[in-house]
C-alpha cells in the first residue's frame, strides 16, 4: 500500500512562508511514473505534476492542459544541479530544485 507523504519547502524571495509539497506514490510498480506531486506556494500558485526519473534527471510533467515538462538534472551523487524551467534561468533556483532536494532528504528519491 502506497501512503502519501508531505513536507515543507524553504522560503524563497517571492514566497516567504507556507511553501509545501505533497506526494502520492504510484500504485502501479510497473509504471514509469513515481507518482503525483503537488507543490503549494500560495493560494494562487498550486501545481500538480507527474514525477519520473530518467537518465540523471527528475522529470516534472505538469498535469494541466499545457502538459509542460521540466527536467531537474542531478549530479552523480543525486544532488540537483540545474533545472530547465524559466524560474531557474532567472534566479539559479526554483521550486523544482527545492522539491527534489526535499524529496531526496526524505528518502523518496
Amino acid at each position: 500500500m502506497c501512503l502519501p507523504v508531505a513536507g515543507s519547502l524553504p522560503a524563497s524571495k517571492t514566497h516567504a512562508k507556507g511553501r509545501r509539497w505533497a506526494f502520492l506514490p504510484s500504485a502501479d510498480a510497473t509504471s514509469p511514473s513515481l507518482g503525483t506531486l503537488t507543490i503549494v506556494q500560495s493560494k494562487r500558485d498550486t501545481v500538480s505534476y507527474g514525477i519520473a526519473r530518467e537518465e540523471g534527471q527528475v522529470l516534472f510533467a505538469k498535469l494541466t492542459d499545457t502538459a509542460e515538462v521540466y527536467g531537474v538534472t542531478c549530479d552523480r551523487a543525486g544532488r540537483p544541479v540545474k533545472c530547465n524551467c524559466k524560474g531557474y534561468s532567472f534566479k539559479a533556483t526554483c521550486k523544482h530544485v527545492d522539491t527534489v532536494e526535499e524529496l531526496k532528504a526524505d528518502g523518496i528519491l
